[in-house]
């Protein structure tokens, strides 16, 4: 499904990278914030648990909102370099139409660059900490880049599907980038690079790879998938389609690597699959 919503040509891809790992260079300066939120990453304060290995935020006094909800519970999920900050528009999206607090929350990891494996002992606690604190048996996850990985390992290796109502994959190498292959032969597996290994293309080459065990299922579980990938993502140069995974509803919107995460037609698409209603409809104004 290609969703077409942007306008101008497309930046050549060369410098559409370039610009990419300035970025990147740029939030790492920042402890991994693309804002410079000055928040410490394992900061407590904006979560109702109290944690020393993430931070994040959430609830309804972090939100400002009355307690409870009837909504599923939604955790973001951030990417490579990047914090739960990332998610803040999403949240005032939501905030303005069914969701309140106690339904929206945001892991910060540990390290800007954290191992597959750091990640899902982080999600792990992280989702049963809003699963506890909300009553509620199932979230949904919406994760982009590194994040998505990062998600499916978890529900992989904790065998979590049963906490899982909905998937929103953004942005995810799901089937791995040239990039990360170029990056994984010539050593460069460390820090910012950490996760080429496991993101590498010809990991189907490499005996007992665990993308290669992430994808002999793409979409297990009870659960509903979707992606969203972009025309302009430098990241998936030669493997545009990494991001798609058999068995999800995938969309392509004319966007880059950040806009397929913060773009509005993403914001939109995102409602829509959590709630199964349109963000704009008179019942959703309505309920806000």
């Amino acid at each position: 499904m290609s969703v077409d919503r942007g306008s101008g040509r497309s930046r050549p891809v060369f410098q559409q990278l370039t610009s990419n790992l300035a970025g990147l260079r740029r939030c790492r300066r920042n402890g991994g914030c693309r804002v410079d939120c000055r928040h410490e990453r394992t900061e407590e304060h904006r979560l109702p648990w109290s944690t020393s290995d993430y931070g994040g935020w959430g609830g309804h006094e972090h939100h400002d909102t009355e307690a409870g909800s009837a909504e599923t519970p939604v955790v973001f999920v951030h990417g490579n370099q990047r914090d739960a900050c990332d998610w803040d528009a999403h949240a005032e999206f939501c905030l303005n139409r069914a969701y309140t607090g106690d339904d929206l929350w945001a892991i910060t990891f540990e390290s800007g660059s954290p191992s597959h494996a750091r990640m899902a002992d982080q999600l792990d606690d992280f989702v049963a900490e809003v699963r506890a604190y909300t009553g509620s048996d199932e979230v949904s996850i919406v994760a982009h880049s590194l994040g998505v990985t990062g998600a499916r390992y978890w529900l992989l290796r904790e065998d979590r599907y049963d906490w899982i109502d909905t998937c929103v994959f953004m942005a995810g190498a799901n089937h791995g980038s040239v990039l990360n292959s170029y990056a994984a032969s010539a050593g460069l597996t460390g820090g910012t690079y950490k996760m080429s290994d496991f993101l590498r293309r010809d990991y189907e080459s490499v005996d007992g790879h665990p993308l290669a065990a992430l994808n002999e299922n793409e979409t297990p579980g009870d659960v509903d998938y979707y992606t969203v990938r972009g025309t302009d993502d430098p990241l998936f140069w030669n493997c545009e389609d990494s991001p798609a995974l058999e068995g999800a509803e995938n969309v392509l919107l004319r966007t880059d690597h950040d806009g397929v995460r913060a773009s509005l037609t993403s914001m939109e698409l995102t409602y829509e699959w959590l709630t199964g209603e349109k963000p704009y409809n008179l019942k959703t104004t309505l309920r806000s």
